[in-house]
């Protein structure tokens, strides 16, 4: 299943027999100033219950991601994952690219 709400899309893999999403994961397209205000999408949030490994079902999520990210238009697509994740994305496709920074709040 695929639900587009504007610049931010999910994709889900549902298992009917138990009635529970077994995979699901989000695409978020923002727009730029560069490139002529071109798009950029964003993979956030790929998730696969717990049993459900080993299907390829995030691999499946991933590539329709791609998928959608491509045809809205978007001049490259990014995500950001722990060390541990690169070879699963390199599977998919994608390629290492740049350093992620970040700043949390402190907790109150």
């Amino acid at each position: 299943m695929q639900r587009a709400g504007g610049s931010y899309y999910v994709v889900v893999i549902e298992d009917l027999a138990a009635q529970r999403i077994a995979a699901s994961g989000t695409l978020l397209v923002e727009r730029k100033m560069l490139h002529g205000c071109g798009t950029v999408g964003h993979i956030e949030d790929i998730v696969v219950a717990s049993g459900q490994e080993r299907k390829r079902f995030g691999q499946t999520i991933v590539t329709r991601l791609l998928a959608i990210s491509a045809a809205v238009g978007c001049y490259k697509t990014i995500l950001d994952c722990d060390d541990s994740n690169v070879a699963f994305y390199e599977k998919c496709g994608m390629t290492r690219r740049a350093v992620q920074m970040a700043l949390y709040a402190p907790k109150q």
